[in-house]
């Protein structure tokens, strides 16, 4: 019963006026070996790709991320922290990230990350992921000011071999809470060895 309150808040987390999902759709393709990781992020049915080298040591992680959307490129540094509190399945970490746009203003992030995970049979878990975040050297933000949220529900089945797969709903808001700037499906597939 306890599980079932939990998806339920969990899915009011995506409750909006309008349930329409955007048009789109996001596909990730990772390889991880030990502590390294690349990523592949396509978009159907909207002109951004991303790929990302993700590095970690001593509990932290690194990345950089080349990204092209609509034409414009964008080079991203990010630390990821370790966890910083964990209760039962929910686990905080937070996330520092650089954003450095060839055609505008660059500025920085600061994300918390709040991540719930229930595991449902060996192979199967279900999660919630809502990820606040912070502008700092941001022209349209003041240091500190909460601007946008990335939250996240979905579920992934190992399929054995390293070999993970995944579906999720993203949803985006604005600068309140309750204005959603879009709301999409994707997909991960994952392989590790």
């Amino acid at each position: 019963m306890r599980n079932f309150i939990y998806a339920l808040v969990a899915g009011s987390l995506f409750a909006t006026p309008s349930l329409a999902l955007d048009e789109h759709t996001q596909h990730n393709y990772k390889i991880k070996s030990g502590n390294l990781a690349v990523t592949y992020r396509d978009h159907v049915d909207l002109d951004k790709w991303m790929t990302q080298v993700d590095y970690k040591f001593a509990g932290f992680g690194y990345a950089y991320r080349y990204q092209e959307s609509k034409g414009k490129v964008e080079h991203r540094l990010r630390l990821n922290t370790p966890t910083l509190v964990k209760v039962g399945n929910v686990k905080v970490s937070s996330r520092i990230e650089l954003r450095d746009f060839e055609t505008t203003d660059d500025y920085g992030n600061i994300w918390l990350r709040i991540q719930y995970n229930q595991k449902i049979t060996d192979s199967l878990s279900a999660y919630v992921t809502l990820q606040p975040k912070f502008a700092f050297g941001n022209d349209k933000y003041d240091d500190g000011d909460f601007y946008t949220s990335q939250n996240l529900i979905g579920v992934n089945y190992k399929v054995g071999d390293g070999v993970t797969l995944g579906i999720f709903a993203e949803k985006n808001t604005a600068d309140k809470l309750s204005e959603t700037k879009s709301i999409f499906l994707g997909t991960n597939l994952s392989y590790k060895f």
